[in-house]
């Protein structure tokens, strides 16, 4: 059962009891590991960030390698690490050997995309519960990754105490951007190489039917991808930069 093709078994699907049991221990791990970091120093709190990036990169591989062997699907939606969530591969190499502005690029989107990312999947994985069981490789994988970006972000935010200014958006929006136009090109040319209508990496390309993506691609028509970019460019950052400041000028209203 563990290593199963999809719809196998019975999937776990969405707010079932299987899922609340993911997201309990997702939430209880999150909790002891920034108990255990609560001491850390800035050194410390880089080689957790070297640690867990190296986890996430092992799992991945892991992931691309049973979509290839396992479920035989060649379809790129499956196994390439091109969505929001997988940009905390890229930012966390960047956060966790990189230096500069380089370092604070990772920093930046792993503390505001990341929590954003994270949380959200946590409480909607519609990419793995509903078509695989509770007991699936791919289910532990997805709360997995989801829950080491909340708890990277909540590290770097509480051990690091990052300071975030309005200009500090250019980070996550330029590393987004950037990838959003690679996705964009790559699913028009598989799409076209192939015959078919199938690569949305990103979800810039196409509806992702049962997500509230739908309900963007009904309203948005030919300006969809448009939509997906300034969505995942900005509003992660601006909601995670909007709440820091509410926290920060209360403390200090308080002190």
């Amino acid at each position: 059962m563990f290593f199963s093709p999809p719809y196998t078994y019975p999937p776990a699907g969405l707010y079932t009891g299987g899922h609340f049991l993911l997201l309990g221990i997702t939430a209880l791990l999150i909790a002891a590991g920034l108990f255990a970091a609560r001491r850390a120093d800035e050194k410390a709190v880089r080689r957790i960030v070297r640690v867990s990036v190296a986890v996430l990169w092992a799992l991945e591989v892991c992931k691309i390698l049973f979509v290839l062997l396992l479920t035989g699907s060649r379809n790129p939606n499956d196994f390439v690490p091109l969505y929001y969530c997988s940009l905390t591969l890229y930012a966390g190499l960047f956060s966790a050997v990189g230096r500069g502005w380089v370092r604070r690029l990772g920093d930046v989107f792993l503390a505001t995309g990341g929590l954003v990312g994270g949380v959200a999947f946590l409480l909607c994985p519609n990419t793995s519960l509903p078509r695989y069981p509770v007991f699936h490789f791919i289910s532990w994988h997805s709360f997995l990754l989801h829950g080491l970006m909340v708890f990277l972000a909540l590290l770097l935010l509480f051990r690091l105490r990052l300071n975030f200014s309005l200009s500090d958006i250019r980070y996550p929006a330029g590393l987004v951007s950037v990838l959003c136009v690679v996705a964009y090109v790559f699913n028009a040319v598989y799409d076209r190489v192939t015959g078919q209508t199938a690569a949305n990496l990103m979800f810039v390309s196409k509806n992702f039917p049962g997500t509230p993506i739908a309900l963007l691609y009904r309203v948005s028509g030919p300006v969809f991808p448009v939509c997906m970019w300034a969505i995942q460019s900005f509003c992660p950052y601006l909601a995670v930069f909007g709440l820091w400041l509410l926290v920060t000028r209360r403390a200090r209203h308080t002190a």
